[in-house]
């Protein structure tokens, strides 16, 4: 059973107790939409680039915004993830998410609670999740959904030094505040 939670998870697990996003987290998150729109953007990169000559400072102002663009995106959501609150729960497989051939799917857990969290994206590597075990859950709320940090089994032998640390209280009360 050791096994099961790979070191990535482990170092996500312990940094996550904390109240804080790793780097790789915080990183993925920041620049997930910058993907996208570079390559939205490379096609006329390829298409205009020989022809920037001819349109001289015009291209290179194009250009200039196109990056000032990027970095206030980029700025506004750091500055966003850095403030949100990392969430946690005990949590068990939700019965619509134990279907096989919906591997690809982020899943869907219930808290002990009643809560039902619908994972919109998860930033956790893969885990195999089973039906009636409970799990330790790091998660975001966002309003697209919940976005998965780390999840590792609660009767895993290492799992008491996985829960939440006395740092976390403190940081989710900061940051709901």
């Amino acid at each position: 059973m050791a096994e099961t939670v790979s070191p990535e998870m482990r170092k996500r697990l312990l940094s996550n107790r904390q109240g804080k996003l790793t780097t790789q987290q915080w990183t993925d998150m920041i620049t997930e939409p910058l993907v996208t729109v570079l390559l939205l953007i490379a096609p006329v990169i390829v298409i205009l680039g020989p022809r920037a000559l001819l349109f001289g400072w015009t291209a290179c102002m194009a250009g200039l915004g196109v990056l000032a663009v990027l970095a206030i995106v980029s700025l506004y959501r750091a500055r966003r993830y850095a403030r949100m609150p990392v969430l946690f729960a005990l949590a068990t497989l939700s019965e619509q998410s134990a279907v096989f051939w919906k591997f690809w799917q982020p899943p869907a857990m219930w808290t002990e609670s009643g809560e039902d969290l619908r994972f919109s994206r998860r930033l956790a590597p893969n885990l195999r999740i089973e039906r009636d075990r409970k799990y330790l859950v790091y998660y975001l709320k966002e309003a697209e959904g919940c976005v998965l940090l780390s999840v590792a089994p609660a009767d895993h032998p290492d799992a008491e030094q996985w829960k939440p640390a006395e740092m976390f209280a403190a940081r989710l009360k900061q940051r709901t505040s």
